[in-house]
């Protein structure tokens, strides 16, 4: 989904955020994905006092709207955390469990988010029977990031972001699916310069050599629900006959730094 959210408003988020997943759970969604710490829309400079818990009361009410719908959820937040506050994303189970936690792991060391606790690694969880992993904004920006998801086991990889947008983006992420064998779900804040949501599959050819195009939904500057779908029948044909991904890799010749 591409809308905005209230400026550190807890109470306006969750009430837009949650009318949003009924909306696209009316509309068919099996997951919905919010952009980068929706709690608090992400405004400059982060008010560190609005940290929630992950167990608290904000969060319960994206769990019960989940299960009451039937509906996932990849919900975004500034969450407490003993060492400073972290940049976090929850995926949310039909059933409203919590499957996933992603702290941000690079955490920019400037004003923005000095103040917060970057996340350790990269993990994944099983959503309706697809591996999914989560890369937050700039995570996206280090090809480690989906490497190591993609070593865990991810097939699709969402990414919350809260940034302007340009093509070396959008590329970046193209690039990511394609290396690494990898569906990318990507969503943003709109407006002028930002926006443009999107979704690529690893798929650059079909069956008789033709070329594809791996961007298969993108938004403009506008708010938005953004629907897409992956094949994953196909994904993972894809994934067991070309030769990217893990399947020629050679750990053994790369220098660790």
């Amino acid at each position: 989904m591409q809308y905005h959210a209230p400026r550190n408003d807890l109470a306006g988020s969750s009430t837009l955020g949650r009318r949003i997943v009924r909306e696209a759970a009316a509309a068919g969604a099996d997951l919905v994905l919010f952009p980068e710490m929706w709690s608090t829309g992400y405004p400059l400079p982060i008010d560190l006092t609005l940290a929630v818990p992950v167990d608290g009361p904000w969060v319960e009410g994206f769990r019960d709207t989940a299960a009451d719908l039937g509906v996932g959820v990849a919900i975004t937040l500034l969450a407490e955390h003993e060492g400073g506050p972290t940049n976090t994303t929850l995926v949310i189970g039909r059933r409203g469990e919590i499957l996933l936690r992603h702290d941000k792991v690079h955490t920019l060391r400037y004003d923005a988010e000095a103040g917060l606790t970057a996340g350790t690694g990269f993990e994944t969880a099983e959503f309706d029977g697809v591996r999914l992993g989560v890369m937050t904004c700039f995570d996206r920006e280090f090809p480690e990031s989906a490497r190591e998801l993609m070593l865990a086991g991810a097939e699709v990889v969402l990414v919350p972001n809260a940034t302007a947008w340009n093509p070396v983006r959008a590329h970046q992420l193209e690039a990511r699916a394609f290396e690494n064998m990898l569906a990318i779900a990507s969503v943003n804040y709109p407006g002028d310069g930002w926006g443009q949501s999107s979704a690529y599959i690893p798929i650059v050819f079909d069956p008789h050599g033709r070329p594809l195009d791996p961007l298969i939904s993108k938004a403009g500057a506008r708010p938005q629900l953004v629907p897409f779908r992956f094949d994953m029948e196909a994904i993972r044909d894809w994934r067991e006959r070309e030769v990217w991904g893990a399947s020629h890799r050679r750990p053994e010749a790369y220098r660790r730094h």
